[in-house]
């Protein structure tokens, strides 16, 4: 609350109050942005032999407008790329790496193992986006 005296049709605020304002609206901001994090969809992904592990159907769901972050860690090298999106993530033992994005688009979107040879180019998830 702003402490205010008045002197005749004037308000004055005293100095003290205005700062107590400003760390007021600095601390609503920050709890803002805290609230803006907390609600991204972190979904970590465990690669072993090229397969995900732990997620039924190799599928990932979320909602169109989420902010989702896939967060990758794998037992070997591989380069990773979200199509439809067109996000991609270089992941290696001990070198975990993320895709980060807002789910503006619905449908359903593979992400596939990019490497050389036979088997390149191979879905390793898929990922549902509800309207």
């Amino acid at each position: 609350m702003l402490a205010a005296s008045r002197f005749g049709n004037t308000d004055v605020i005293s100095e003290a109050a205005r700062r107590s304002a400003s760390r007021l609206v600095l601390v609503a901001v920050t709890a803002a942005a805290a609230v803006y994090a907390a609600d991204r969809k972190v979904i970590p992904l465990d690669l072993v032999n090229g397969a995900v592990r732990d997620v039924p159907g190799n599928t990932v769901r979320v909602h169109q407008g989420d902010e989702v972050e896939l967060r990758w860690s794998s037992d070997q090298p591989v380069t990773l790329q979200l199509h439809g999106y067109e996000i991609g993530a270089r992941v290696a033992p001990g070198k975990p790496a993320s895709m980060a994005f807002n789910a503006k688009i619905p449908g359903r979107f593979p992400v596939h193992e990019h490497a050389e040879g036979a088997g390149n180019h191979r879905p390793v998830l898929y990922l549902e986006v509800y309207p």
